[in-house]
């Protein structure tokens, strides 16, 4: 199902702002999919090597119907954001589904996401 089926104007702008959030503290990009996934992390690693910048990629993927979460990270961006983080990210999502809050646990999995890829900013980068 395509998230727009799933989500408001509303909570697809609150997901939104918690992306642009984690985006901001790092030098990441992070991106979500909420559908199908057939062949699960299969599937999950097809749709990340799709997207531009794969390698600094933080791709969550959450199959509703099938109760399924996998958090791929392309070959940079596992050098901040590892597997315990990932691990952490999606057990706060799954706590937040068991009470039908999805927005909230995906707000919680990019804030966790985003401050484990936080990057301080430099002198050079001001």
């Amino acid at each position: 199902m395509p998230s727009g089926d799933f989500f408001t104007t509303d909570e697809q702008n609150q997901i939104a702002k918690s992306i642009a959030a984690a985006e901001a503290s790092s030098d990441l990009n992070f991106s979500l999919y909420v559908g199908e996934l057939e062949e699960g992390r299969k599937d999950a690693i097809k749709l990340h090597k799709r997207l531009e910048n794969s390698s600094a990629t933080v791709l969550v993927c959450v199959d509703l119907q099938n109760h399924a979460i996998e958090i791929v990270t392309g070959s940079y961006a596992s050098s901040t954001v590892d597997n315990q983080a990932c691990r952490l990210a999606a057990v706060s999502m799954a706590n937040a589904f068991a009470i039908n809050d999805f927005v909230g646990g995906f707000n919680q999995a990019f804030s966790v996401l985003g401050a484990h890829a936080y990057r301080p900013k430099s002198m050079t980068d001001v």
